[in-house]
């Protein structure tokens, strides 16, 4: 089933303004609600019926379209275009074991029409749809989009939500008026009048900005908050047709099955100069079949074949199985199995990222007993003044609720070999500290708990760590009630052997350092882990060089742009996740250089031979650092 969208909303939209998405969103929900119906029917008459929808889907949408003869292929891309709606429409699927004749594929003349006409590459804001030929992808022939520049332009567009200029520019977007019909005929029917008729849309100025049907307002909703106008300009595009695009002038890129991220919610970096290089291996149909009928050995294209990535999925699918509300602003999360198989083993310290959402991918340390591999334990501060996606995850995190997280992450390690070990937490921070609570008291280990609050009131685990069993080794300093932590007492005494572990606050982590360096403790000896990026010096950054050791190869790493950054471009894999310096996954050997360190994570003495590369820098204008990947 296809969906109009309307033309009257399209006729006065940018086609990437701020009612784009919200256009397309209707049109999804439409089809939701009819294809329930539809389903429900089909099931009343005793067979299965599956609703296929945006949001809960398990088929291919186009094939479907192109199979079931509701249109063609276009030269927008993966887009079909239906001879009555052109590309404005949406789609949605049922799929049923009740006997159907099913319709033939169309041909309705649009293959020869978008030969003759690149309007929408032309008007495309990201410069993602080709100009030139139809070409060979995956074994079929198709006018093979970017789909990396469109999904950039869509998510950054700060003048709208997400785009759809294409649709609102094809010259078969047309209103549906008897009027149009010659039109309509005449694409359908005369071959050699397409160019013409791509003319003359030009000259008839369709397409263009409409303002007169503009019927709504462009808000959105900002940090969680009210409704209200952007702050950037709406983008209101007019038409270009003096623009001459040109097929040889256009950088585009494919990601073929080779190519492609993994099938995993959790970050990939694509590699687009392998992309740029992908899209010129591809040959037209023509080529292909010369090729093929001269006994050419490489007459087919390319094969592209995903294969699984070797080694465990960065991710694992689980449960939220237990929720707790500890205080006003902090919650306890639980998570489980879908069947009840052991979770990975833990070492206290460690951390998981949790897919909140595709755009909310956040890291937080587990608190619960690393021998305990029927669930993994988190606490979740709500930041209202963050991000966002603290908020989300307090309102939509549900028991029962499937959610994604990733294997146990430790950058913030037990001393195995120490004699005693200080625990000092600073609110939110003290859920690392009570995996190693538990691990530290398991291994009859010597250690203290201090846990820094404001108040009872307004913490987490205050009740939990009243009925461990090493409660004995739990101090609470509890600010409201006059009992704040005298860090320079705690950390007196200070001899070899002994270790401290800080989390918390960038303020309650800072004084805890200066504190221990007062009383004596050496630098290897105090461990830190951050939840957010400290208050940081007014950096300056400068082109440098970049070298890897392993083969000698350099890079210009310029101002503007981070070593992970270039490092990625250039195809060479580097792990990055924070690039804020903090979750310490880009670290690399340092051979040679002087480097500015910027991170959060490294000792004084790890920075001798190490860095982490999405934040640190040479130290000089035009330096060289020599790593080893």
């Amino acid at each position: 089933m296809i969906i109009d969208q309307g033309y009257d909303t399209m006729e006065g939209a940018s086609g990437d303004d701020w009612i784009a998405v919200s256009q397309s969103m209707r049109a999804y929900l439409r089809f939701s609600l009819l294809g329930g119906v539809i389903a429900n029917q089909i099931r009343a008459l005793g067979y299965s019926a599956r609703v296929h929808s945006v949001m809960d889907g398990e088929v291919l949408q186009p094939p479907l379209l192109l199979l079931s003869g509701l249109g063609e292929v276009s030269r927008i891309g993966e887009v079909v275009l239906n001879p009555l709606l052109g590309p404005r429409l949406k789609s949605g699927a049922v799929t049923t074991s009740m006997p159907m004749t099913h319709d033939k594929p169309i041909d309705f003349g649009l293959q020869n029409f978008c030969e003759n006409c690149n309007k929408c590459a032309r008007e495309c804001p990201s410069g993602a749809i080709t100009a030139g030929p139809k070409l060979m992808f995956n074994g079929y022939e198709i006018w093979k989009s970017d789909s990396q520049k469109c999904t950039n332009y869509r998510i950054t567009n700060e003048g709208g939500a997400m785009c759809g200029r294409c649709m609102k520019t094809c010259p078969w977007n047309l209103e549906g008026l008897f009027a149009e019909a010659p039109f309509r005929w005449a694409a359908m029917k005369m071959p050699w009048a397409a160019k013409g008729l791509a003319s003359l849309d030009d000259k008839l100025g369709n397409g263009s900005l409409n303002p007169i049907k503009k019927w709504w307002w462009d808000i959105g909703m900002f940090d969680e908050g009210p409704y209200e106008p952007p702050s950037a300009p709406v983008n209101k595009r007019q038409l270009q047709p003096e623009l001459d695009l040109k097929y040889e002038d256009q950088t585009l890129a494919v990601y073929p099955a080779p190519l492609a991220p993994h099938p995993y919610p959790y970050p990939f970096p694509m590699d687009r100069e392998k992309g740029i290089e992908a899209y010129r291996q591809m040959i037209s149909a023509g080529e292909y079949r010369r090729r093929k009928k001269s006994g050419h050995k490489k007459a087919a294209s390319p094969i592209h074949e995903y294969k699984v990535p070797e080694g465990l999925p960065p991710v694992i699918r689980v449960e939220i199985s237990h929720v707790e509300k500890m205080s006003d602003d902090v919650t306890k999360y639980e998570f489980s199995t879908l069947n009840g198989s052991p979770l990975p083993q833990v070492m206290a310290g460690a951390h998981i990222d949790v897919v909140v959402a595709p755009e909310f991918l956040r890291q937080y340390s587990l608190s619960g007993d690393p021998a305990d591999r029927t669930k993994y334990q988190i606490a979740v501060l709500r930041e209202d003044l963050g991000k966002g996606g603290s908020l989300l995850m307090h309102r939509i995190f549900t028991k029962g609720r499937k959610v994604f997280i990733s294997r146990p992450i430790n950058h913030f390690e037990l001393e195995k070999s120490a004699d005693k070990h200080l625990l000092m937490g600073g609110g939110i921070g003290i859920t690392p500290l009570i995996a190693m609570g538990h691990e530290l008291h398991r291994e009859g280990k010597d250690f203290e708990m201090h846990y820094s609050i404001s108040s009872r009131s307004g913490a987490g685990f205050v009740d939990d760590l009243a009925r461990v069993p090493w409660k004995s080794h739990v101090h609470l300093h509890v600010s409201d009630e006059g009992s704040r932590a005298d860090l320079d007492k705690i950390l007196g005494g200070h001899q070899p052997g002994h270790h401290f572990y800080t989390c918390g606050p960038d303020r309650y982590i800072s004084a805890v350092l200066e504190a221990g360096e007062r009383q004596g403790w050496n630098e290897e000896a105090m461990h830190r882990e951050y939840f957010s990026v400290p208050d940081a010096p007014e950096w300056v950054n400068h082109d440098f060089i970049l070298r890897i050791a392993n083969n000698g190869t350099e890079f210009l790493v310029p101002a503007d742009k981070s070593a992970t950054d270039i490092l990625t471009e250039n195809g060479i894999h580097i792990d990055v996740k924070c690039s804020d310096g903090l979750c310490g996954v880009c670290k690399c050997d340092i051979v040679s250089g002087e480097v500015e360190h910027r991170d959060f994570v490294l000792s004084k003495a790890q920075r001798k031979n190490s860095i982490i590369l999405c934040q640190s820098r040479a130290a000089a204008k035009n330096g060289v650092i020599e790593i080893e990947i």
